[in-house]
């Protein structure tokens, strides 16, 4: 047993110390500099520091920090600082030759240090560029000390230094991490645009091996889906992982089986706001922190008498304790709140908070609900202590985010949501190919606003429903004709009010790509209206094929009994149990990359003949392409618990994700003005 458990730890401390030496490391450059550190780092130290930055900055010493983007014009000149240490993730040289110049040109630094997590090799260079002046940086650290002496008052001799390191895990929970940089990776739909994120997928393929070097790790590489495939094959072949391959023969280096899967697979499981997680509430009801994909806006304004003076000053769910994390995505409501409700009460009779203590007198308490824990804390706001406060912060956080969920505006239109998602399943399971399911979303559409539903909620809607029903049912062309219709005239309707609003930051995705119209004219808005929905309905019908290559998976319907109703099942839930599955047999749609063919230079690929097995190996991790639902985590860890197995099992995937990202990332990102 002792030996199962150090197993099941070591992957999870490898991890928290690859990921506390690399911001060691970094903190080692920073020193008496101004630092500049871009969206998917600050994310990235966000996670590792608990909420926690400017403390982490503060004792490394560092004189000023700034916002490291693009957009960024209002860079102002640091005062009295001859060092400059910038932290990018990004591999468009385009971005440095614009942003490091504009920063270098405003300020007279005479040391610049370059902490970039983008190889040498996968820098976005023109193929004017010579190869001998990509390597180890050598145009871009050129262009930086130019741009360093064209503000130099005398001729100082300007160091540079460009440092790898690969920033791009958060670790969220034990056992789930997340790859800010990576957040917008995702399979396309249509195969034929594979190569066209071969750039991002070198930088994706070049991080995992950075990490695989620090863990000493060779790997078996699986996948299931083409776009995952063609990763797969990439980090199989890549020169400095064949290297790193090489120098581990013969060596006791331990193994580790990574499984790549794409998430359009599955957009079913994505776009449910059916689930027990409360997690996925939370990230459903409340804003993103600005510029973040994993974390969001809590406010913090209910602990405090004087509220205005925390407006500005949001929470959030990052923390150390990953016990907190862990609670949110795996248990049920009723036990959350409990959990939640007692951490208050201990809190509030702690020996060491006297003043909370003096003014509480614990009660019994039958029915614990969202607003019995909003009166535990306006216990806070009573005593204004500020010091007892601070001591449970990251407790608080959570609690308040949990209270602003349950209690969301949104609700009542989330449980809508979940009552249709239902109805729909059961609609399919009975009445299969004479469905009436789009007759009824068009006539949803239709009365939308009626109903207190968005349109952006709808089209999450559809995408749930043709990534269930996939290939096995075909929906009547009157059908889709109609449905098509009704998109066509909510998108009118949409455009025409919003084009009577001015913009604001609160607009969803869908308001912003309508927002883009740049027409006033009825009868072109209606014509792209109707652009817009035949592009919506091609893509609905290319999601319903994505698993139709498959063999296993092709459905995400499951009916146990013929006296149970029909469940959905997503795909991380069929792959897990059947790795997991005692008997080891042979899974068709897990494809293996076959090293020894590869490492003879054959370049052979073993389409679904697993020459091992996942479990031969110690260490599982699980990367979707793509995104992964607080949902799928808390059900494919219970179907961990209900395995005997002595392997660790990490979930990882580009972002956590809500079903309105899906909206954006498959449905409107593509749309043609």
């Amino acid at each position: 047993m002792l030996c199962f458990l150090i197993n099941i730890m070591e992957g999870i401390n490898d991890l928290e110390q690859f990921l506390a030496d690399t911001w060691h490391d970094i903190a080692g450059f920073v020193s008496e500099s101004a630092v500049y550190i871009d969206h998917a780092a600050t994310e990235c130290l966000h996670w590792y520091t608990g909420g926690k930055i400017h403390s982490f900055f503060k004792d490394t010493g560092v004189v000023s920090i700034y916002e490291l983007a693009m957009y960024n014009f209002r860079y102002v000149k640091v005062q009295n600082c001859k060092k400059v240490v910038i932290i990018s993730t990004s591999t468009n040289l385009a971005f440095y030759q614009r942003t490091v110049k504009m920063i270098l040109e405003k300020n007279a630094f005479e040391h610049c240090t370059i902490i970039t997590a983008a190889h040498s090799s996968v820098l976005n260079y023109e193929d004017t560029v010579p190869l001998e002046d990509r390597v180890d940086y050598v145009k871009l650290k050129r262009d930086v000390k130019s741009w360093m002496h064209s503000n130099q008052q005398s001729q100082v001799d300007c160091s540079v230094t460009i440092v790898f390191r690969p920033v791009f895990i958060s670790l969220i929970d034990n056992g789930l991490f997340v790859t800010p940089p990576l957040s917008d990776l995702l399979s396309p739909l249509n195969n034929e645009l594979l190569k066209n994120s071969e750039n991002t997928v070198d930088h994706f393929v070049n991080l995992f091996n950075s990490l695989l070097t620090y863990l000493n790790l060779k790997e078996d590489i699986y996948s299931v889906g083409k776009y995952s495939e063609y990763v797969a094959e990439k980090l199989e072949t890549s020169s400095m992982a064949i290297d790193r391959r090489n120098n581990l023969v013969g060596a006791k280096g331990k193994g580790v089986s990574l499984i790549f899967v794409d998430r359009t697979l599955d957009l079913c499981t994505s776009t449910s706001n059916n689930t027990e997680s409360l997690l996925a509430r939370i990230l459903c009801t409340l804003p993103h922190l600005p510029h973040h994909c994993n974390d969001v806006a809590i406010n913090m304004s209910p602990l405090f008498r004087s509220a205005q003076k925390f407006d500005h000053v949001p929470g959030c769910l990052a923390s150390n304790d990953k016990t907190l994390m862990n609670i949110l995505i795996t248990k049920k409501q009723k036990e959350v709140l409990a959990t939640m409700n007692k951490m208050l009460i201990d809190i509030l009779s702690a020996k060491e908070n006297l003043k909370l203590r003096e003014n509480f007198k614990p009660k019994l308490t039958t029915r614990i609900s969202a607003h019995s824990l909003e009166k535990l804390v306006n216990k806070f706001k009573d005593i204004d202590d500020l010091q007892a406060i601070s001591d449970s912060s990251k407790k608080l956080q959570a609690v308040l985010g949990i209270i602003q969920a349950l209690t969301s505006e949104k609700t009542s239109r989330l449980e809508l949501l979940i009552s249709l998602e239902k109805l729909v399943l059961q609609n399919i399971a009975v009445s299969r190919d004479s469905t009436s399911v789009l007759g009824q979303l068009s006539n949803i559409i239709k009365t939308r606003e009626k109903r207190g539903l968005d349109t952006d909620n709808i089209l999450a809607l559809l995408v749930h429903i043709y990534a269930l029903v996939g290939t096995e049912i075909q929906f009547s062309p009157q059908q889709e004709q109609q449905l098509e219709e009704a998109i066509t005239d909510a998108v009118f309707e949409d455009t025409t009010k919003f084009k009577k609003n001015t913009m604001n930051s609160n607009m969803s995705m869908y308001q912003q790509t309508l927002s883009l119209f740049g027409v006033a004219n009825a009868e072109i808005i209606k014509e792209k209206s109707a652009k817009i929905a035949k592009h919506i309905m091609n893509i609905l019908h290319e999601i319903a094929q994505q698993r139709a290559p498959l063999h296993n998976y092709t459905s995400l319907m499951s009916k146990s009994s013929s006296q149970e109703i029909v469940q959905r099942i997503g795909i991380l839930q069929q792959l897990l149990k059947d790795i997991l599955h005692p008997d080891r047999y042979e899974i068709p749609d897990l494809h293996q990359r076959s090293p020894s063919f590869i490492s003879a230079g054959f370049n052979l690929f073993s389409k679904g003949r697993i020459k091992h097995h996942p479990c031969d190996n110690n260490w599982i991790i699980i990367y979707v392409i793509g995104g992964i639902t607080p949902e799928e985590i808390r059900e494919t860890k219970e179907m961990i618990s209900l395995f005997n197995t002595n392997c660790q099992i990490t979930i990882a995937g580009s972002r956590l994700l809500n079903p309105l990202d899906i909206v954006d990332k498959v449905l409107l990102s593509s749309i043609d003005y």
